[in-house]
């Protein structure tokens, strides 16, 4: 039987928490990693949407990063990342998804499209046939990445404002001296907070597939501000004790 195909964007935050849960449950699986745009194709011929990531299995595509954690949390020998009955673990997961996760990901690619062209030279897991494409097209992508996560002035500061918001929350949980933001171990509260916060912190554990030297002076500014928070210093002792360094980043 062959191991089930993660259908990723490597550096995809998203795609980095289903990786992570995996990783954690010690099940394989191929990753088949693509640019951003072009890896929408692959995604709806395995049967998804054309977001990732999908997991491909022989029993069909799991669809979503929150069902591939439970995918993972019934075939795995790790403790559930969902114990049984903690509603507020899923009340967590659910709003990092939905008010972290698609803000951070503005707040990096407002910094990073720019320099879109130098980004791509140092780009790993994807296949180079698309780096080369993205290369020569590189303002056409752009263009189309900006339009389609709505990156405006406007959209920024809306952003900025959620995540310094969700960040101010966590922090102020954290604040009566509790290691896990739900319970006494590692939970999908911690993992899908600490993997989507990754385009700000940027941990050095989470692979982040571009040397710190070679970011903008904005990305790392925006990079400070928010490892500089309560919040942002948890991201960072949540990879460097649970995340293994050698599995974050893919091959390639």
């Amino acid at each position: 039987m062959a191991p089930p195909r993660l259908i990723t964007i490597p550096f995809s935050h998203f795609c980095e928490k289903a990786r992570w849960a995996l990783d954690r449950a010690d099940l394989a699986y191929v990753e088949d990693g693509h640019l951003p745009l072009f890896h929408a194709p692959s995604a709806r011929r395995a049967g998804g949407r054309t977001s990732v990531p999908v997991l491909v299995t022989d029993a069909g595509p799991v669809i979503d990063s929150t069902d591939i954690l439970r995918w993972a949390d019934a075939r795995g020998a790790a403790p559930p990342l969902f114990p049984p009955g903690d509603d507020d673990v899923v009340a967590l997961e659910d709003r990092f998804d939905r008010d972290l996760g698609p803000h951070t990901r503005r707040l990096a690619y407002d910094q990073l499209l720019p320099v879109l062209r130098a980004q791509l030279r140092v780009i790993r897991g994807a296949p180079r046939r698309e780096v080369v494409a993205a290369r020569l097209t590189a303002p056409l992508v752009r263009a189309i990445m900006r339009r389609g996560l709505r990156i405006t002035p406007a959209g920024v500061a809306r952003s900025r404002d959620r995540v310094d918001e969700v960040f101010a929350e966590v922090g102020d949980r954290l604040a009566d001296g509790r290691t896990w933001l739900c319970g006494d171990r590692l939970t999908a509260a911690d993992l899908t907070f600490a993997a989507l916060a990754v385009p700000v912190v940027m941990p050095p554990e989470a692979g982040a597939h571009t040397p710190m030297t070679d970011l903008p002076d904005g990305m790392l500014a925006l990079m400070d501000r928010y490892r500089a928070t309560p919040a942002g210093q948890f991201v960072l002792r949540v990879y460097a004790t649970a995340r293994d360094p050698s599995r974050a980043v893919p091959p390639g």
